[in-house]
This record gives structure tokens, sequence and C-alpha cells, in this order.
């Protein structure tokens, strides 16, 4: 969801911020919304800070080329806005991101990937399906030769539903043999192909979550 500010709201939130510290500049990191991993850390100007909650799109200050950038102004990659905090000297800024596809220009999920000492690998929760969908949706919006999915989506969205249909039918004919691999690969099958169907439709795992969130407390009350 993009932040929506006012002018106003915009004019008050960058009166507060303290740009005389480095000369007309503010560092800002950039947050994954969904993950909350770092994604980045770069400087704004007035300006850029101005651009940003206007559009809804990270623009920052490029130290070597002396000029605004909108991130993304090439490669698609934008970092869409959802939420701008202050720190508590108003010196720094934190903002909340919906990113689109990778952030940084080496192609990786963050500008942080060089770690001194090696970490454990990330856990996998359900955040890991939305990355899948915003590959889905990329691939749709920018097709690539020899995309699986661009393919099934030029076909038309019955091809789509009659795919999710053979899936769901093998993942039956899995589950009644009782083996768990080949349930898991079905299920895996399955689930890939809802987010294509949903991402055909632009429809956002957010709103499938919000309604899952909605029944659930619904089922929590009257219990």
């Amino acid at each position: 969801m993009v932040l929506k500010l006012s002018e106003k709201e915009i004019e008050d939130f960058i009166f507060k911020v303290n740009f005389k510290k480095m000369n007309g500049l503010v560092p800002v990191v950039v947050q994954d919304a969904a993950t909350d991993k770092v994604l980045m850390q770069a400087f704004m100007n007035e300006e850029a800070l101005k651009l940003t909650l206007k559009t809804g799109k990270m623009h920052y200050w490029s130290r070597t080329k002396k000029r605004i950038w909108l991130k993304g102004e090439e490669s698609g990659h934008y970092s869409i806005l959802e939420n701008v905090i202050l720190d508590c000297d108003n010196d720094a800024i934190l903002f909340k991101v919906h990113q689109i596809g990778a952030c940084c220009h080496t192609g990786e999920e963050s500008c942080f990937h060089n770690s001194f000492i090696a970490l454990e690998k990330e856990e996998l929760d359900g955040r890991f399906l939305e990355k899948i969908y915003e590959v889905i949706l990329e691939r749709i919006e920018k097709p690539k030769e020899n995309s699986y999915v661009a393919s099934l989506y030029a076909k038309g969205e019955d091809a789509i539903l009659q795919k999710l249909g053979e899936e769901a039918f093998e993942l039956v004919l899995a589950s009644k043999k009782n083996e768990e691999k080949e349930v898991v690969f079905e299920a895996s099958d399955l689930i890939f192909h809802i987010l294509v169907l949903l991402a055909s439709k632009k429809i956002s795992l957010k709103k499938i979550f919000e309604e899952l969130k909605r029944r659930h407390k619904v089922k929590t009350e009257k219990s």
C-alpha cells in the first residue's frame, strides 16, 4: 500500500528534518516493509525527500553524479513507499518500502550481502511467498524469453485455470498415496499456480492475508 500524504503533511514532515548537520543532506535507511530486512542506505536532500513523499517512489541524492535519482529508473526495480520514520534527533530517516525486484544493482535482494562472519541460513516463513509473487508479477508485466510464467499468462486465463485444476487433482492423488515427499511437491506446484492466478488478476497476497486474519478473528471471538 503506497503511503499517501497531503501537501501539508509533506511540508510539516520536511520542516522537522535537520539537513544542516550534513550540509543539506540526510542519511536514510531503507527497509523491506514485509520482512524488516535492511535493503540499502543512501542520502537525500530536501528535494529528493519531497519527491519521495509526493510520488510514493524512493528518490535519492547521488553524491557521485551530483543529481537526484529515482530508484528503479533504469532497472524498473522501484521501491514503493509504505511508511516513513524520523529518528530521535531528526537527522536520519527510516523508510519502509515494498520492493519490486532486487534492490541491489548486483541483483542481490539487499545491498548488505557481504557479511564478514558467515550468517546462519535465513529461516523460511510465509513472507517468502511474497517474494515469489513479486517475481511472478514481474514476469507477467515484463515478459522474458523462455519464462514459464510469461508463456502461461500469454495463453490466457483459461490456460491458467486449467493448469490450476490439474495441479489440484495431482495433489489429491498424491495425498491418497500417502507419500509425504510427493504431497509436498504437488502442494508446492498448486501454491505456485495459485500465485500465478492472483498475479494475473493483480490481487495482492496482502488481501488474502487480511481475509484469513478476518476469518481467524471471527472464529476466535466466537469460541
